[in-house]
């Protein structure tokens, strides 16, 4: 398998230097890359990353991937929103000792997770097209459902061993991702209030 070095990471990545790791596009392509990449090198990036930027990133990525589950999937829902949570908390508290670290490995678990090693099996409606694909590869069918003029029905049983545990977070990451997440909140609002003027 292909291992990304800084150069080639930062390429597929769109950016020149961590300062330019600021929009949605920058963490869905890190997100969604099926590539090895060096530990130290993505340990580079996620340091010098602002770590204010990268929550709400992370945040506003999770609200698009989730927007895609059927109504169903509460189980895959409650588990995405609890890991959305404690990335956010670990942003906030990047500073503490270990916490950073952490910060990056569970980044790059939950990557190779959600673009490689998890299963989603797919049936189509019409019977023509059933199999087994990443996580990542059954939301974008679900989004491209209208599209494409298919329904599926998505058995998402095999995504709940993610080891969730590994996330348990102290009550300051939970107040911390908490704020947050109410933080952004009140940003959108005042966006859609500005609109309406």
């Amino acid at each position: 398998m292909n291992v990304l070095n800084q150069d080639k990471l930062y390429t597929m990545l769109d950016i020149e230097t961590p300062a330019d790791f600021e929009y949605f596009e920058n963490l869905a392509a890190l997100m969604e890359c099926e590539e090895e990449i060096e530990e130290d090198v993505l340990f580079g990036l996620i340091e010098q990353v602002d770590k204010r930027t990268l929550a709400e990133l992370i945040h506003n990525y999770f609200e698009e991937i989730t927007d895609f589950l059927p109504d169903d999937a509460v189980e895959l829902f409650t588990l995405l929103e609890h890991v959305k949570f404690s990335l956010m908390g670990m942003c906030g508290n990047s500073g503490e000792e270990n916490v950073l670290v952490n910060l990056v490995d569970e980044l790059s678990r939950f990557r190779k997770w959600y673009s490689i090693e998890s299963r989603v099996y797919c049936t189509s409606f019409s019977g023509e097209e059933d199999g087994t694909v990443p996580l990542r590869d059954a939301l974008v069918l679900a989004r491209a459902e209208k599209l494409i003029g298919d329904n599926y029905e998505y058995d998402f049983t095999q995504c709940l061993d993610y080891p969730i545990e590994e996330y348990i977070m102290s009550f300051g990451d939970l107040a911390m991702a908490a704020a947050q997440e109410a933080e952004l909140a009140g940003l959108e609002d005042e966006s859609t209030d500005f609109d309406r003027l």
